[in-house]
């Protein structure tokens, strides 16, 4: 090899190593710069606002353990999403069972009739994606009436990946360093109980993540598991399918 040759060579692996470490620099900035609740959220804004999906749809193999982790039953549900604040689960369609959440209320229907209505947010869906569609303020506002303690705040790992964890030891989430989505999260029933919900097995949908598995665990033990299946993000849903009042063989030709 040649002097000129080894000459461009050496300055080829010197742009290399220059290119490589001032992303490596960026990104430690960029990590340093999320120092709390915060600042991790306008990071997240700041990536995803307009981008992350809004609408989708899934089918979701439900699996109930007992209290020594033996299976009890299994169902296959169906589940539509549309953030911020809509998410409905039909739990046997055929009976006309199934749950509506809206506005941070909850309805239960059964026979395709409303017999329970609830002052009951899914909060989830707030740091799931749905702050992608508020304003900061907002879902600063709503993680608070969420009892999540947006001044207790930490890094840590989950599974060998970084993580950025909000909230107390009562009620807390955990979310991915790098890509932003939900990794665990941790509440505390009206019973006492603590539950312990662990997302696996993530999948890139469209321009935002969703897991493919989710398990929960009550007080340290296993007794629920989900699989999501043919996942699909929507353009957009007939707004009636979240409405309480609709006649439910409209949904059923939907």
């Amino acid at each position: 090899m040649n002097s000129t040759c080894i000459k461009t060579l050496k300055y080829f692996i010197l742009f290399l190593v220059f290119g490589f470490t001032m992303q490596s620099c960026k990104t430690e900035k960029k990590e340093l710069e999320i120092k709390d609740s915060i600042s991790l959220f306008k990071a997240m804004k700041d990536k995803y606002d307009g981008k992350w999906f809004q609408n989708y749809t899934f089918k979701q193999l439900t699996i109930n353990k007992d209290k020594q982790e033996r299976v009890t039953d299994s169902a296959l549900w169906y589940e539509s999403v549309s953030y911020p604040t809509y998410f409905r689960i039909d739990r046997d369609i055929e009976k006309g069972n199934y749950v509506i959440y809206r506005n941070d209320s909850t309805y239960n229907f059964r026979n395709g009739e409303l017999y329970e209505s609830l002052d009951k947010p899914v909060t989830h869906l707030l740091f799931k994606g749905g702050l992608y569609f508020m304003s900061l303020n907002e879902s600063l506002e709503k993680l608070k009436k969420y009892n999540y303690n947006i001044n207790k705040f930490r890094k840590d790992t989950l599974k060998g990946q970084a993580a950025f964890v909000v909230g107390d030891s009562t009620n807390q989430f955990w979310l991915n360093a790098t890509y932003f989505y939900c990794m665990k999260r941790i509440y505390t029933t009206d019973n006492g109980n603590k539950v312990d919900v662990v997302y696996d097995d993530f999948k890139k949908l469209d321009n935002g993540w969703v897991e493919q598995k989710v398990t929960f665990y009550v007080d340290g033990v296993e007794r629920l598991n989900e699989f999501y299946k043919e996942i699909k993000t929507r353009p957009m849903f007939d707004s009636k399918i979240y409405n309480t009042s609709i006649d439910y063989e409209w949904y059923l030709n939907y």
